[in-house]
């Protein structure tokens, strides 16, 4: 039917269509006061849901996949939210810095402050192996001498253990076992400064610079930042690097960076006038304030030096490459000359006994590249499925790093032109030297993450992108690193969890076992196991070597005859739940920790003197008693 004429269809009235506009503003207006909110709303939600989550864990189902299997599903929704709400952070550029250190605080407790609050004793055998030599140097006043396993290193590297021994003597503690649980978060948080200091000489964008430090983190799965000396020279390695590539001229051919919109320079001395007096009085300056800081840098060089044999050699090997551009030679010659002085004198001195000792295995790993790079990755054909996910999580997500950030070198030529890439590849002339018992793949990793987890965010995020897609993957990649992270790091807490009975149990055994006694166990994984280490002799079956491994499941009495020799010291073997964890997931004893425990209460000659739910102690007399059969 024909429109009458004069009644034609125009479409809406025009106050119809402005009231539609009108709509839609105050519809993407709410929609950006919400973006902005939400940020501020989401950090604290995500903080009091993770402490919430962390209140009823049944720590006691802990299998091989550690903390994973048990963390309640509200901690990964606070995870998840805490993950939106930084990512919603970086969407807006007017996020200030304070809010994006909030996040980042949060994360790293999440991480790592999640086991302290839990656990009622200090968890990682190796921190409470770092504790009892903090409590021999209060005791004694000096590390005495002993050969036993690594025990000699920290007798030649002794400065970690001499300022924790201050710290302990000046406030009165009892130990250094009262504040050692919160070494992992408390180092990571430390951490940040620096790395943010690093960052910040790379790029001047803000939210670059946060979200790789956020990258950073969710990559740092390598084990190293419990009580130890590694952790505390990796914090002054990383300070000393940002300081010192903070103070580097700028490459004068770098373009600028595209996400920035003034200043993309690295130190101090490009932003000064090209040419006159007021130019040469500003470099005069500039020249003076570094001299200054490069000699403040000493202090903590000393305190690697004394403290560490493997970091002062990553800092000697990362300032060599620094040095190597003209440009920055004026600045890292007279740090790096300091360094290797430093390190020559205290090796030669201090550390020239432990050297000479192991001089011979310290130049055959010269001559074994290969087996320095694999010696640190477990057997998977002996480990249990649960160790398998976590081994192939741990090497996907490093292969992932190396990768990304390769790729980022190449597609990224900005990035190639300044220190980044020179801080990537430092650590890998020492993976081809040594293989420092197992450890070197992962130190290799470590030291370079700081520079690779950079180069990786730079070629994935732009602050400057306003893509829908780019705003999807953003989170989704996080949360994928993140979930990473905690299979490569929560995974392996099934053998360094140590129950309150496991505890008990080491200190009655070192509180009635006469001194001189052989402390054993099957593996390191025992809580205080080198408590007063000057007055007992130690033996872990899993370090003498896989015949004697092997061996011993079977025939526990004939091994430790055959490994102990001729002697009358009392010798003590426990076994707790940590270590059969260990054993569980790893595999090294092919009949497991409960056949190992029936041919151990089959033999006469071992005695349990202690016992309560997680552990068990014998006593091995060398002879059985009298009209026993073995």
């Amino acid at each position: 039917m024909e429109p009458e004429a004069g009644l034609e269809d125009h479409g809406p009235p025009p106050q119809d269509t402005a009231t539609t506009a009108g709509r839609t503003v105050r519809a993407r207006s709410a929609i950006r006061r919400f973006g902005r909110a939400f940020p501020l709303i989401a950090l604290p939600a995500a903080v009091v849901l993770w402490l919430l989550s962390l209140r009823h864990v049944a720590l006691d189902s802990m299998g091989d996949l550690g903390l994973i299997q048990v963390l309640p599903v509200t901690f990964w929704v606070a995870v998840t939210l805490l993950t939106l709400g930084f990512c919603a952070a970086l969407r807006d550029r007017r996020t200030p810095g304070g809010l994006y250190a909030g996040y980042l605080l949060a994360l790293i407790a999440v991480m790592h402050a999640s086991a302290p609050l839990m656990y009622s004793e200090l968890s990682n055998a190796w921190a409470w192996k770092h504790v009892a030599m903090v409590d021999v140097l209060v005791r004694e006043g000096t590390l005495p001498v002993a050969h036993d396993h690594g025990l000699d290193t920290y007798t030649s590297w002794p400065g970690f253990f001499s300022l924790n021994a201050l710290v302990v003597r000046a406030t009165g503690l009892p130990s250094a076992l009262s504040y050692a649980g919160w070494a992992p978060p408390v180092s990571d948080a430390l951490l940040l400064a620096p790395l943010v200091m690093l960052y910040r000489s790379f790029s001047r964008s803000r939210r670059l610079t946060w979200a790789a430090a956020w990258v950073f983190y969710c990559c740092y799965w390598v084990s190293q930042d419990y009580f130890s000396a590694q952790t505390f020279t990796f914090l002054l390695y990383l300070a000393v690097v940002a300081t010192v590539v903070r103070c580097l001229p700028r490459p004068p051919d770098l373009p600028r960076p595209p996400d920035l919109p003034r200043d993309g320079g690295t130190g101090g001395a490009h932003r000064l006038p090209v040419s006159g007096p007021r130019a040469r009085r500003g470099r005069a300056i500039a020249d003076g304030r570094t001299r200054w800081t490069l000699l403040f840098l000493l202090l903590p060089v000393a305190a690697i030096v004394c403290s560490h044999p493997l970091t002062p050699l990553m800092l000697i090997c990362t300032l060599a490459l620094l040095a190597v551009p003209r440009r920055n030679r004026p600045v890292v010659l007279p740090l790096l000359l300091a360094t290797v002085a430093l390190t020559a004198l205290w090796d030669l001195t201090v550390a020239r006994p432990f050297l000479s000792q192991n001089l011979r295995q310290l130049v055959e790993g010269l001559t074994q590249p290969g087996a320095n790079a694999s010696s640190a990755l477990i057997d998977l054909s002996t480990a249990s499925r649960g160790q398998v996910l976590v081994a192939w999580g741990d090497r996907a997500l490093s292969a992932l790093v190396w990768l990304l950030a390769a790729l980022a070198v190449v597609r990224r030529p900005a990035l190639r032109r300044g220190a980044l890439p020179l801080l990537a590849l430092a650590p890998l002339p020492l993976l081809a030297g040594n293989s420092y018992d197992g450890e070197m793949l992962f130190r290799t990793y470590l030291f370079a993450l700081p520079a690779t987890a950079y180069a990786m965010t730079a070629l994935l995020f732009r602050p400057a992108s306003r893509s829908r897609l780019r705003a999807v993957a953003m989170p989704v990649l996080l949360l994928a690193l993140f979930a990473g992270f905690a299979l490569s790091y929560l995974g392996k807490e099934y053998a360094l969890y140590f129950t309150r009975y496991e505890v008990q149990a080491a200190r009655w055994l070192f509180g009635n076992a006469p001194p001189g006694s052989v402390i054993a166990g099957v593996t390191e994984d025992f809580p205080a196991g080198y408590t007063d280490y000057d007055r007992y002799q130690r033996l872990w079956i899993n370090m003498q070597g896989t015949s004697v491994r092997d061996t011993f499941a079977a025939h526990p009495a004939m091994t430790l005859n055959r490994v102990l020799g001729p002697g009358r010291a009392p010798v003590f073997l426990m076994l707790n739940k940590a270590q059969d964890g260990r054993l569980n997931a790893t595999g090294w004893l092919a009949s497991g920790p409960e056949a190992l425990r029936a041919n151990l209460a089959a033999d006469p000659r071992f005695r349990v003197v202690y016992r309560n739910p997680d552990a068990v102690v014998y006593e091995y007399s060398r002879t059985p008693a009298t009209g026993s059969t073995p």
